[in-house]
């Protein structure tokens, strides 16, 4: 089972951590655990390719943050 928690519930928690935590920390949290699920779907992860659709928000944020720390460096 899949659970979605209100949106305005996440935004106040994310608006009360933002205001403790240096600024970027939950974009760089969030990117460390996209790479982290990319990395599980794949069947290796040192030399593959992977393409980033990156939009505008927070969500392309996250992948933007996500792709340096990919094995082998940044995207071209």
């Amino acid at each position: 089972m899949r659970y979605a928690h209100e949106v305005g519930k996440v935004r106040e928690a994310e608006h009360a951590l933002m205001a403790r935590l240096p600024e970027g920390t939950l974009m760089q949290r969030a990117a460390a655990g996209l790479a982290s699920v990319c990395a599980r779907l794949l069947p290796t992860v040192y030399g593959a390719r992977v393409v980033l659709l990156v939009g505008g928000g927070d969500n392309g944020g996250d992948a933007l943050y996500a792709a340096p720390g990919w094995p082998g460096g940044a995207p071209a």
